[in-house]
């Protein structure tokens, strides 16, 4: 070999590795990746994953608070020291070995970063406020290890706009307990039609009992419709719900628009008709399981706590009706034989 295919064998070999290698990617987690989540810095298989100061310090304020989230705050915070429980201070800046599953799946370590003991520097964001720190943490450790890849993790939007512009390359929302992948391809529960709903029909029968009206219509006036689908269209009238069908035709529950939104569960009423369609389903004792999907804000959260409500208060009620009967009601039978049927009494206490 000559000197000059040595040389050319030097320069050309550790490119040849840099490309064989996976970049090693180092994952900084937000306070509310542990409160969403407090297990979550076992979820990043092979990856290092480090925790600021500031979280620590962010979770000791909210584990006292008389609030839901002041239990997850306290796993959190057991989960961290059970894992860091047997390292010394040195370890636990370096990185202390993840637990691992089985030798085919290595594992990560998790590291705790001092951010209070950084200096600021023209490039950092003020220190007044926490998430700042922990911004300033991964501008550090990108700044320190240009040869990894480092990914602040949080659901806060805002704070991942702030990170953007303060020059952290890579920022991620927590998508690890998100069970299916293409969430935009799940059914939206409800069917739209252009204009008016009769205009698609050309035949229906209808029967009515009681209030409620059914139509039947071919089936392939909604050919991919599912049980328990409503069907809306843009007018100001029509709303239904499929309860069934055949190979020929679709039964079709006439609700309206009008009693949909007039649907009223302690006092809480749906904004729009999508709101209406979602109470509607939570209220029929029929539907065994209702899932609520859309983006912040549109009411996922307040529709159901109204409805888990409704449930325990119901329950409670239940509860007290039927320690009135057996003190008041069915003693007295039971003592006076005045009822002298075969038909029983039965009372369910509701669970949630």
């Amino acid at each position: 070999m000559t000197k000059e295919n040595m040389n050319n064998e030097k320069a050309t070999s550790p490119l040849q590795i840099e490309d064989n290698v996976e970049q090693q990617i180092v994952y900084i987690l937000d306070t509310n990746i542990l409160l969403h989540e407090p297990f979550a810095f076992l979820s990043f298989k092979e990856h290092d994953v480090i925790v600021p100061m500031t979280v620590l310090e962010e979770l000791d304020s909210i584990k006292d608070r008389r609030k839901d989230v002041s239990r997850d705050a306290r796993v959190a915070i057991r989960a961290l020291e059970d894992t860091l429980r047997d390292a010394s201070p040195e370890q636990v800046l370096a990185g202390v070995k993840l637990p691992q599953n089985d030798d085919q799946h290595p594992s990560g370590s998790l590291a705790i970063i001092n951010d209070y003991a950084l200096d600021k520097t023209a490039h950092t964001l003020s220190f007044n406020e926490n998430d700042n720190r922990i911004i300033n943490a991964a501008l550090y450790i990108q700044k320190k290890t240009p040869h990894k890849k480092i990914v602040l993790v949080t659901k806060d939007i805002n704070m991942r706009l702030k990170a953007k512009g303060a020059g952290l390359a890579h920022v991620e929302d927590y998508r690890t307990d998100q069970l299916i992948d293409d969430i935009q391809f799940l059914t939206k529960g409800y069917h739209q039609f252009e204009g008016d709903f009769w205009q698609h029909i050309q035949a229906v029968d209808s029967q009515t009992e009681g209030r409620n009206t059914t139509h039947y219509v071919a089936r392939d006036t909604v050919p991919l419709t599912y049980i328990n689908e409503y069907l809306l269209d843009e007018g100001a009238t029509f709303a239904g719900k499929v309860t069934g069908w055949d190979d020929d035709k679709i039964s079709i529950l006439d609700l309206g628009r009008e009693r949909l939104l007039a649907k009223n569960a302690w006092g809480i009423h749906p904004k729009n008709i999508y709101q209406g369609t979602a109470m509607d389903a939570l209220l029929d004792p029929t539907i065994d399981l209702v899932i609520l999907t859309g983006p912040a804000g549109i009411g996922k959260t307040g529709i159901m706590s109204t409805i888990i409500s409704i449930l325990v208060q119901t329950s409670v009620k239940i509860k007290s009706i039927a320690q009135f009967l057996q003190r008041n009601i069915i003693q007295n039978i039971s003592l006076t034989n005045q009822i002298k049927t075969s038909s029983k009494l039965a009372l369910v206490e509701c669970n949630v």
